[in-house]
């Protein structure tokens, strides 16, 4: 259910000409909304549920997109003011005492890519990676503490019944057997030992994206956007070039992508020497991660994909890490 009534003052207060929205995403409670005007001007508008540190996120948030958008020139959502100069609103819309806070980003222009991706396209994404790394150097202060970090113990945190499972605090949901249960819980001890071999300097670790999927860049004719930075976070590096190339791997060119990818990403911000260990351990973290998803859907069947990526999870994690 929409809240119309915030929705309105959200649109009042950042002073949004008159137009039509339409709903893009309710995922967890949240509210995504496209504002699009008479004349064809889009805005992107999010309703947050107020609650314990929902302000202060998002107020880390907005100041890491004007930091990448104004500092060093990236395509990014850029934040509306709110009357008065902030960019997170008040508290609307009470009267049936839920509270609501709003922001509100310019459109990224272009499309994203679902077909015919090619090797001089991926080097632009990882330049563009490389980039939004590097303005780690001159981050404004307090960002960092204010997300979190992203890494097994925050899935774990999200991610309850892989948690569970992995505790042996519950039994396996339906349709998972003891076997893939315990293979789960060695891929988890296998993950966690690899984690602690990585370096955690200022070099690997720093505010990431961690949804830098092929589906969140912006193509056009001359430059390349990134959005939905919703769940940025601090983080290992690697993690967003994991998550660019994830869903590309099983591709027949995967590995050329991959290696442009890299190419991009080393001619912005070049790659130490441990580069690619780190990358092979947030590969086993981002499958782990998805596994966490799928043992979130009501059954294991929900998508039909589902029961056979869980099977392979373990082997996937293992192959990766004993590289």
């Amino acid at each position: 259910m929409i809240p119309t009534k915030a929705l309105r003052q959200a649109i009042a207060g950042f002073g949004l000409p008159r137009g039509q929205a339409r709903v893009l995403s309710t995922r967890f409670g949240k509210v995504c909304l496209a504002h699009t005007t008479r004349d064809g001007i889009r805005t992107q508008v999010r309703l947050v549920p107020a609650g314990d540190e929902a302000h202060v996120r998002l107020e880390a948030e907005m100041a890491w997109l004007t930091h990448l958008a104004t500092r060093h020139d990236l395509r990014v959502p850029i934040p509306r003011p709110w009357r008065g100069g902030t960019f997170v609103s008040p508290p609307l819309g009470l009267d049936d005492e839920t509270a609501w806070f709003a922001i509100a980003c310019s459109w990224v222009p272009g499309r994203h890519l679902t077909l015919g991706l090619r090797a001089d396209e991926m080097r632009r994404a990882g330049e563009l990676i490389g980039r939004m790394h590097l303005a780690n150097r001159d981050a404004p202060s307090g960002i960092a503490a204010a997300r979190a970090e992203w890494g097994i113990p925050r899935l774990f945190a999200l991610a309850t019944s892989l948690r569970d499972l992995v505790a042996g605090a519950a039994a396996p949901p339906a349709g998972v057997s003891s076997t893939i249960a315990n293979a789960l819980r060695a891929s988890h001890a296998q993950l966690a030992n690899a984690w602690r071999t990585l370096p955690s300097g200022a070099d690997d670790v720093g505010l990431i994206h961690t949804d830098s999927h092929w589906q969140n860049l912006r193509w056009s004719r001359n430059a390349l956007g990134l959005v939905d930075f919703e769940d940025m976070a601090t983080g290992r590096f690697m993690i967003d070039v994991a998550c660019l190339w994830s869903k590309m791997e099983a591709r027949r060119d995967g590995q050329r992508l991959l290696d442009a990818i890299l190419d991009g990403y080393d001619r912005v911000r070049p790659l130490a020497g441990h580069a690619l260990r780190d990358l092979r351990v947030m590969l086993a973290f981002r499958r782990f991660d998805y596994a966490g998803w799928v043992l979130s859907w009501p059954h294991l069947a929900h998508e039909r994909w589902g029961p056979a990526f869980l099977e392979g999870t373990p082997e996937y994690i293992d192959r990766w890490l004993s590289r």
